[in-house]
């Protein structure tokens, strides 16, 4: 185990105004604490116009490492010092890395979603609702398990494009709608409610496959209820946060703690229905 440094670890989440909601906060406080490091894991709401601004401010402040999420997955590349090989493929980044020359991206989303959903796919075809940085990640991953990708998206050129980017297939709604049943359905866009969804996309399931919405807190859902109907399992996104989680701890800290201070962590965030204030370390 490290020792407890004089100098504190900065770590934080950039995102827009979900970041004051999300888990990781606690997560990262956990990890910090098993590991016997000192620091602080801060939610940061960022504009997407101060992007370039606040990439060099974090790093003219000593954040050593930071997560990135939505909307800024896709667009901070180019105020980062370079990419890892992963993020560059996916063309995604949601973790960042202090160097001498500035902060590399990299995608620890992909990995964390293969972790977390697929020990044991139960079938070679995956459909992936959404066109956004979450989605290429989803992609990369299932493409790491050998399963063909169909992606479908309320904007059908969007998904178009991205089925490309990756040499698999798109669908547009209509033709989703008389497709054959799906062993694995993902959604990686960030519409849960059906409410959400304009036009509802109409999706059969295998009986005994696998829906995974990486959103999470949003039960009773369009996903959930698919899943139900057709008798399939259901995961939500917390899984998918852990593993990445993880990924990112490790690559910051080289500590590997396992998923024990993740998963705890996510554990209050689900008993208690609130996420706990950072406080001190």
């Amino acid at each position: 185990m490290a020792g407890i440094s004089q100098n504190p670890w900065l770590l934080g989440l950039l995102g827009d105004d979900r970041v004051l909601r999300s888990p990781s906060p606690m997560m990262h406080q956990a990890a910090l604490a098993q590991a016997g490091l000192f620091g602080y894991y801060l939610p940061l709401r960022l504009e997407s116009a101060d992007l370039k601004a606040a990439v060099l401010g974090l790093a003219a402040l000593g954040f050593q490492g930071l997560n990135v999420t939505a909307p800024h997955k896709e667009t901070i590349a180019p105020f980062l010092a370079s990419l890892s090989k992963e993020a560059e493929t996916i063309g995604a980044v949601n973790t960042l890395l202090s160097s001498p020359d500035g902060y590399v991206g990299y995608n620890t989303d992909a990995k964390g979603f293969a972790a977390a959903y697929l020990h044991n796919p139960p079938g070679q075809k995956a459909l992936v609702f959404g066109a956004g940085g979450a989605a290429r990640a989803v992609i990369q991953a299932l493409k790491s398990k050998n399963l063909a990708v169909v992606v479908a998206a309320r904007n059908p050129e969007a998904a178009l494009k991205l089925a490309q980017r990756f040499e698999e297939t798109a669908i547009t709604l209509d033709d989703l709608a008389k497709a054959p049943p799906f062993p694995v359905v993902v959604n990686a866009s960030s519409a849960s409610y059906p409410a959400d969804l304009n036009p509802l996309p109409k999706v059969t399931v295998a009986a005994d496959g696998l829906v995974v919405d990486i959103n999470y807190g949003r039960s009773d859902n369009y996903w959930t209820s698919l899943a139900k109907a057709s008798g399939a399992r259901f995961e939500d996104g917390l899984g998918m946060l852990a593993h990445q989680a993880r990924l990112s701890f490790n690559l910051w800290t080289k500590e590997d703690l396992g998923l024990s201070p993740f998963a705890g962590a996510l554990a209050v965030y689900l008993r208690e229905g609130v996420v706990r204030p950072v406080g001190r370390p």
